[in-house]
């Protein structure tokens, strides 16, 4: 083993091996092996629209709503993520920090929101997404 390694890196010194570093840019690669699609049955999905969604892709943030909570997963970081709700008379009813890369699926409990129409929003330093959704 040791006799191999040394003759690999005596042919990379002095320019046979092929293998060239190349920089990669890990915010586009999914956090998590399986990439989320969809939100998890019996979640109605948000339709999430802004610039968190289009300067990395169409399923980079993934966002549902059900009767009893929110969910929302991130197949990118983003790093800190600010997640706010608001009610349909733009009253703030829940907000929150998220770092994302250590908490890649957040479920918000919200069985104790009033029926009606609610605005998630979410936003960092490089932009931001936001999509509606019903309560009944």
């Amino acid at each position: 083993m040791k006799t191999k390694t040394l003759l690999l890196v005596g042919l990379c010194a002095i320019g046979l091996c092929s293998w060239e570093a190349k920089a990669v840019n890990t915010t586009s690669l999914p956090i998590n092996k399986t990439e989320i699609a969809d939100p998890p049955q019996g979640y109605e999905k948000i339709d999430l629209q802004g610039s968190l969604m289009y300067g990395i892709g169409p399923n980079s943030i993934v966002a549902g709503a059900s009767e009893d909570a929110v969910y929302i997963g991130f197949n990118q970081s983003f790093g800190n993520v600010n997640i706010s709700i608001y009610n349909g008379m733009g009253g703030l009813v829940y907000s929150t920090v998220v770092n994302t890369d250590v908490q890649q699926v957040i479920i918000i409990p919200f069985t104790s929101a009033a029926s009606g129409s609610y605005i998630v929003e979410l936003s960092n330093a490089s932009g931001y997404a936001d999509g509606d959704f019903d309560k009944n």
